[in-house]
């Protein structure tokens, strides 16, 4: 009982003392969740349909370890999901009364594989953060559309896949609230770049996360 009450102290003055001192490593987690939906609406012979809606979610754990004091180089994994929805009224040119409502559904979901390096500055319990990183990431794309038209009703859904690289940086705020524990707030920015049918794509996001962080030496 003694042995085990004696490691566990051990363990924890070790953590205690441990933060973004060189030889420390931080274990992160951070997430976001944003919901974004338009007053947009379309009236068109009586009909009233709504403009998009879209929610996104994301998330990223990420392992470092510092180099030196206050700079850290890690390895960050990131996982988004960005969904689409719309309804859209269309009256069809040539067709006496024609019409089709179209139900569409496009999930996008990015994950990415981005080395990355984090510098702290100041001292105390409040300290502001910098980073950058450049890695792979794999987008996957499937849209699903459902028409109700005047004579009948039709459907249609299809997929891609696209590898690419992207870059992000963005910075924030960390609260120490112990040397061994931090939670932070910040923007970050990432710029997808990739190829499809012969044309280059790229995509870019901005958005704030919150995270907290374990740092052990």
């Amino acid at each position: 009982m003694k042995k085990r009450f004696l490691l566990v102290a051990l363990l924890f003055s070790v953590i205690i003392t441990a933060q973004t001192e060189k030889g420390t490593f931080a274990i992160s987690g951070k997430t976001g969740l944003g919901f974004n939906s338009t007053t947009i609406k379309y009236e068109n012979s009586g009909n009233t349909t709504d403009g998009p809606k879209t929610s996104s979610f994301n998330i990223s754990p990420s392992l470092s370890y510092f180099i030196i004091d206050n700079l850290s180089l890690g390895l960050d994994l990131n996982y988004k999901t960005v969904t689409t929805k719309q309804k859209t009224f269309f009256i069809n040119s040539g067709v006496t009364g024609g019409y089709t409502i179209v139900d569409e559904k496009i999930t996008q979901n990015t994950l990415s594989i981005i080395p990355t390096a984090t510098y702290f500055f100041s001292k105390g319990k409040t300290r502001p953060y910098i980073n950058a990183g450049m890695g792979f990431a794999n987008m996957k794309e499937k849209s699903n559309y459902y028409g109700s038209l005047a004579d009948g009703q039709t459907s249609s859904n299809f997929s891609t896949s696209n590898n690419g690289l992207v870059w992000g940086a963005g910075g924030g705020l960390a609260y120490f609230v112990s040397k061994a524990i931090g939670f932070d707030l910040g923007l970050a920015y990432a710029k997808y770049t990739y190829k499809e049918n012969n044309s280059k794509v790229k995509t870019g996001s901005l958005g704030a996360n919150i995270g907290i962080s374990v740092f052990l030496k």
